[in-house]
């Protein structure tokens, strides 16, 4: 039988909650404090492949942990905080603190929610170098509108104000660039082969790479669609089952980003996408909900291509040429 341990962890410190009826146990978020934390499940008979770990997703803070407890042998379940959450308006007595919420992520874990945590070295430092060409294109989008406004004060005033922004906006770009070659050294067979999907570009596939990982972790397409956050969430109220479905957006932001940005490169041009985008169009469909489903359609294709290893291949049926 599994036994389940539920962290709540900060910058400097996490709660490990290791019994329903136990108080939970306080260590240092660091080298040294997760050793101890190795420590104490050894000294305390939690065998390796019987343990689960629970941890919510907390941008770089469960880093350190989950990486050196996989890297003992442990299995690291990331949960999305909004579950935990969402358990906690539901329990009958709402408790926000640390220890509460280790109890509430234990609880979780023992539910099975969440994703194994299965980054390496070098799938961290893939990831991290997607996140710093994302702020920098963030920080060169913001350096543009604000140049923008400067030039068009010098053009219509007669002015002379500044050339800062533009000075920025070119180092900016060239760190863009040094970073956007970097990404291309990284498993450059996946990268190709993602990049045969229309409206799959360099920045997509490899944030694709970056983010899953190993597809083969996914049993099935609806898997990676959960995952991404494109499944549907219905309301649901007594027996009716009627109510808007909406998509859960409990899933990976960065990858429906991605999946937003190549589908609306997708539908401009002759592909199955722009297909299915006009069908759900013409079948009265608005346009963000006709959008949503081309990227769940995408994240299918993806799926498939990524699984089989063949490059994507449009099997629609040539239209005879009319002479």
């Amino acid at each position: 039988m599994d036994k389940y341990i539920g962290v709540d962890i900060s910058k400097n410190d996490f709660y490990a909650c290791f019994a329903e009826a136990t108080e939970p146990i306080l260590f240092q978020n660091n080298l040294k404090g997760i050793k101890t934390f190795e420590r104490y499940l050894t000294k305390n008979k939690f065998k390796k492949e019987e343990t689960v770990i629970g941890v919510e997703s907390t941008g770089i803070y469960h880093l350190p942990m989950s990486y050196n407890m996989a890297r003992a042998g442990f299995t690291v379940s990331v949960i999305n905080p909004l579950i935990v959450k969402k358990q906690n308006q539901i329990s009958l007595r709402r408790v926000k603190n640390d220890k509460k919420d280790a109890s509430l992520i234990r609880y979780c874990t023992g539910k099975k929610v969440g994703y194994k945590f299965i980054d390496d070295a070098e799938t961290l430092t893939l990831k991290s170098l997607v996140r710093q060409r994302d702020s920098l294109a963030n920080l060169k989008n913001i350096l543009n509108r604000k140049q923008d406004a400067v030039s068009y004060k010098e053009k219509y005033l007669g002015i002379s104000i500044s050339k800062s922004n533009a000075r920025l906006i070119k180092t900016v770009s060239i760190e863009i660039e040094k970073l956007e070659k970097k990404l291309k050294e990284f498993h450059k067979d996946e990268q190709k082969l993602l990049r045969t999907i229309p409206g799959v570009g360099p920045i997509t596939a490899v944030s694709f790479v970056s983010e899953v990982g190993d597809i083969n972790r996914f049993p099935s397409s609806g898997k990676l669609i959960a995952y991404v956050g494109l499944d549907s969430r219905v309301h649901q109220s007594g027996t009716s089952i009627h109510g808007k479905g909406y998509i859960s957006k409990r899933g990976n932001k960065i990858l429906r980003t991605r999946l937003y940005n190549a589908c609306s490169v997708a539908v401009l041009h002759d592909n199955i996408f722009r297909d299915f985008f006009q069908k759900k169009r013409s079948e009265g469909k608005p346009y963000k909900v006709a959008m949503c489903a081309t990227m769940n359609k995408m994240a299918h294709v993806i799926y498939a291509v990524w699984k089989n290893g063949e490059f994507f291949e449009d099997k629609r049926k040539s239209i005879p040429t009319i002479e």
